[in-house]
C-alpha cells in the first residue's frame, strides 16, 4: 500500500485545477540578488523539480525569484521552509496542509509531530555543537574516542544513527549547511571503515555466508547508511562485498554472479521517488536467480509498502543480525 503522503508528494499531476486561482508569477531577480537554484533544491532536499512547479502554481508556495537568464532562484527563508516541509511530508502530513504554514508553525507542527526529536544525550549535543562552531578537528577526534571506547557495534546503533539523524535535522531546520554535512558524512565514514577493516579481514578468510552485496540504485546518491549497515552484516559474520553507490541493474546482476552472492542489500533515503524504488526493486527482482534475496533498508517512507515475494524490508541497523540468523536457518548451505 501506498503511503498518502507520497501519492500527493510525488504523483501530483502537473496541470493545474480548475477550482485554484493561479497565483501572481514570481517576481525578478535584481542585479545582485542571489538564491539557490531550482536543480540544487532538488538534490539536496529531496524534491523533484517537477514538485516544485506544482507546488508554485498550486499553493503559491515556493515563490522563488529570476535570474536574468529567467531561472528559478529560491531565497535561503524558503529553502529552509522546503526542508521543514520535506520532513513533515515524510512524517505523513499532505503537501496542502503544511505549504501554506508559516516557519514557525512548521516548526511547532514538527515538535508536536515527534518529527525531529531526538533521545538525549550530551555528549551527541556536544558534536553537534563542535560541528556548528566548525571545530572539526576536535568533532573527528570526539567520534574517535566514542568510537574506541564502544566498540563497532555501539557505535553504529548509538552514535553514527542517531548523530546523522541530529544532523539531518538540524540541516532541515537551517541550523546546519550542506558543507557541515558533508563534513560530517566524511568523518563518520573514515571512523566506521577504520574500525571495520580488521574485522572484515577476519571474516573474509573465514568464507562467512550470506554473501552479502550492498550498493544503491540509480539516483540514490547517499551511502551513510549502506555502510552502517555493512558494519552490522560483518558483526554478524557476512562476508560483504561493497560496490559503492549508484550501481546500473546489469552491473548489479553480473556482480551478483561473479562473487557467489546470497543477499542484495540496498540503500534508499527520500531523494528516490517512491515509485522509482518500487519499479527498480521490481526490475532487480526478476533479473536476479530466485535464491538471491533483496533487502532493503534506509529512512525512505517508500519502504513502509509491501514490495513482491523475494524483497524483503529490514526496519532499522539493529534487526539485521536476527534476519541474518533467520536467513542461515531456513537456508541450506
Amino acid at each position: 500500500m501506498t503511503n498518502s503522503s507520497e501519492q500527493d508528494f510525488e504523483s501530483e499531476p502537473v496541470s493545474d485545477s480548475a477550482d485554484v486561482p493561479e497565483p501572481a508569477t514570481p517576481r525578478s531577480a535584481a542585479t545582485g540578488v542571489t538564491g539557490i537554484g531550482i536543480g540544487a533544491i532538488a538534490q539536496e532536499i529531496g524534491l523533484t523539480k517537477d514538485t516544485l512547479r506544482v507546488w508554485e502554481r498550486r499553493y503559491g508556495f515556493p515563490q522563488p525569484m529570476r535570474s536574468s537568464g529567467g531561472e528559478r532562484l529560491y531565497p535561503q527563508e524558503q529553502v529552509t521552509k522546503l526542508r521543514l516541509v520535506k520532513r513533515l511530508l515524510d512524517a505523513g502530513h499532505r503537501p496542502s496542509k503544511v505549504l501554506g504554514q508559516s516557519i514557525d508553525m512548521l516548526q511547532q507542527l514538527a515538535e508536536s509531530s515527534g518529527v525531529g526529536q531526538d533521545a538525549p544525550d550530551a555528549e551527541l549535543d556536544h558534536l553537534i555543537s563542535l560541528l556548528r562552531a566548525s571545530a572539526f578537528d576536535e568533532f573527528r577526534f570526539g567520534l574517535l574516542k566514542r568510537a574506541t571506547r564502544d566498540g563497532l557495534e555501539r557505535f553504529v546503533l548509538d552514535v553514527a544513527a542517531p548523530l546523522a539523524a541530529r544532523v539531518g535535522n538540524a540541516w532541515a531546520a537551517g541550523t546546519l549547511q550542506v558543507y557541515h554535512e558533508h563534513l560530517f558524512s566524511e568523518a563518520i565514514q573514515s571512523t566506521l571503515r577504520t574500525l571495520l577493516r580488521p574485522l572484515t579481514d577476519a571474516v573474509r578468510g573465514r568464507g562467512g555466508r550470506p554473501r552479502v552485496l550492498l550498493t544503491t540504485l540509480s539516483g540514490e546518491g547517499h551511502g551513510l547508511g549502506l555502510l552502517m549497515a555493512e558494519a552490522m552484516f560483518t558483526l554478524s559474520e557476512c562476508e560483504c562485498v561493497q560496490l559503492g553507490l549508484q550501481t546500473p541493474l546489469h552491473d548489479i546482476v553480473e556482480a551478483v554472479s561473479a562473487h557467489n552472492i546470497d543477499i542484495v542489500a540496498l540503500s534508499f533515503t527520500a531523494v528516490l521517488p517512491a515509485q522509482s524504488i518500487a519499479n527498480g526493486l521490481a526490475e532487480l527482482r526478476n533479473l536476479l536467480p530466485p535464491h538471491v534475496r533483496v533487502w532493503a533498508g534506509g529512512s525512505s517512507p517508500a519502504l513502509r509498502r509491501k514490495f513482491n515475494e523475494g524483497v524483503d524490508c529490514i526496519a532499522g541497523l539493529a534487526p539485521i543480525d536476527e534476519t541474518v540468523a533467520d536467513w542461515r536457518q531456513n537456508t541450506v548451505l
